[in-house]
C-alpha cells in the first residue's frame, strides 16, 4: 500500500495556545519563535493516568497504520533549552482509552536555520487515530517547546466501521511478572507475539497458534517492556509489561 508522508501540525491540539505551529514540508527548520509550539502554563492531561501538564494531542481525523517519524525540537535561538528532552507517547483509537507506546528523548536544537531535526520512533504499523505526547522534561528552560512532527502513515484502515474490533484484544498475566508471563489471545489465534523494550527494540518473537502462550522472561532486567501481538491480517495491538525481581 502507498505510504503517505504527512505533517501532523494541522491536526494538533495543545495544552496552551501561546504560539501556533507552522508546517514546513521537509528539511531544515527555521529558528523563528512563531514556527513552534511553546507551553509555559500547564493544563490537565487528556490521559487521566498522566500527571504531566505540558502535552500535545494529535487527532489524525481517521485511523492509520503509524510508521516512521521525524522530530524537530524547539529551535528558537537563545531559548532552545525549552525544547523537549524526554517525553512519553500514548496512542488511542477513540481518544478516551489510551495505550502507552513508550518513552523517547530529543536532543537540544541548535537554534539555527540549518537544523534538520532527528529521527523519532518507528511505530511499526500500530493502528491509531490519536497520538499524545506528554513532556517529562526539557533541556533546562522555564517553558516547554516543540516545533514539528512528520509521520509516515499507511491508510490501510481508513473507513473501517469498528476500529476497536480491528485493534483486537489480548491479556497478559501475571503483570507485573518475574520469570514467566502468559499472553492470552482473544481473537485471531494465528498471531505473532513480540517482546520489545520500552524504546521499541525487538527482543524476541514467538509464532502462536494457541489461545495461551507462555513467555520466558528470565534474563531480562527489571523494568518496563511492551508485548505486541500481530494478527494474520497484520493488525497490531500493544500492551505494557512490567518485569520485577
Amino acid at each position: 500500500m502507498k505510504k503517505l508522508s504527512i505533517l501532523l501540525i494541522a491536526f494538533a491540539a495543545f495544552s496552551t495556545f501561546e504560539t501556533l505551529l507552522f508546517a514546513q514540508c521537509e528539511g531544515a527548520h527555521s529558528a523563528f519563535e512563531d514556527d513552534a509550539w511553546l507551553s509555559c502554563q500547564g493544563s490537565e492531561n487528556p490521559n487521566t493516568e498522566r500527571t504531566q501538564e505540558h502535552w500535545i494531542l494529535y487527532d489524525f481525523g481517521d485511523y492509520y497504520f503509524l510508521n516512521e517519524s521525524h522530530f524537530w525540537n524547539y529551535n528558537f535561538m537563545g531559548s532552545t533549552n525549552n525544547g523537549i528532552a524526554s517525553a512519553t507517547i500514548d496512542l488511542s483509537i477513540n481518544g478516551t482509552d489510551w495505550m502507552w507506546w513508550g518513552d523517547f528523548n530529543l536532543q537540544e536544537a541548535p537554534g539555527s536555520d540549518s537544523y534538520y531535526g532527528e529521527s523519532g520512533p518507528d511505530f511499526d504499523g500500530i493502528v491509531a487515530r490519536y497520538l499524545l505526547i506528554s513532556v517529562v522534561a526539557n533541556h533546562g528552560g522555564n517553558c516547554y517547546g516543540f516545533s514539528e512532527l512528520q509521520l509516515q502513515v499507511d491508510p490501510g484502515v481508513i473507513g473501517i466501521n469498528d476500529p476497536e474490533m480491528q485493534a483486537f484484544g489480548f491479556s497478559i498475566h501475571p503483570n507485573p511478572a518475574k520469570d514467566f508471563t502468559t499472553v492470552q489471545l482473544n481473537g485471531d489465534l494465528d498471531s505473532e507475539i513480540r517482546l520489545l523494550s520500552s524504546s521499541g527494540e525487538l527482543i524476541s518473537t514467538i509464532r502462536s497458534h494457541a489461545e495461551s502462550t507462555e513467555l520466558d522472561l528470565q534474563g531480562l532486567s527489571a523494568g518496563v517492556y511492551m508485548i505486541e501481538v500481530v494478527d494474520s491480517y497484520g493488525v497490531r495491538t500493544t500492551q505494557r509489561l512490567t518485569v520485577v525481581h
